[in-house]
């Protein structure tokens, strides 16, 4: 109980340090790709994002599954990445995006937390074939730092 409280007093700051900041759409890719190639990860970042991937797997009890890791791209040129369109046509800009074709993308800079729980929509994927675009499931909470949005990604 202690630490679910702890989760969601977490999630709250994370939440309330974004309110007020305007999104402005990262325009250029800066990598695009693999996280792994010939043994080697493939850009400076990659070796934290398949830490904190591989941290999510674990915490949700996929870690003797055989499942890819996820394919990265890194815009620059703003805050936010944009993910699909909202109601009226305009891109809907957020910290960062999953889609089913297993790329996360998040602007240059992106939070860990933001990469952890773009994981969770990767494994949830891989292992149910729904990505958890309304993000009904605990993991968000339980396995992303503490980060959980009303809606997101594909």
């Amino acid at each position: 109980m202690r630490a679910t409280k702890l989760l969601f007093i977490i999630s709250l700051l994370i939440m309330a340090s974004c309110v007020g900041k305007d999104l402005t759409p990262a325009t250029e890719v800066v990598y695009q790709g693999e996280l792994i190639g010939n043994e080697d990860f493939t850009y400076a970042s990659a070796a934290k994002v398949v830490e904190k991937c591989l941290e999510v797997k674990s915490c949700m009890e996929l870690g003797q599954e055989d499942y890819p890791l996820p394919k990265i791209r890194g815009m620059r040129g703003g805050n936010a990445v944009e993910c699909g369109s909202n109601d009226d046509g305009t891109p809907k800009l957020k910290l960062g995006c999953y889609t089913t074709d297993g790329y996360i993308t998040v602007p240059q800079g992106a939070d860990l937390e933001i990469i952890s729980h773009e994981c969770v929509h990767h494994w949830l994927y891989k292992s149910t074939g729904d990505a958890d675009p309304l993000h009904s499931s605990n993991y968000f909470l339980s396995c992303s730092g503490g980060l959980s949005l009303t809606e997101d990604s594909e």
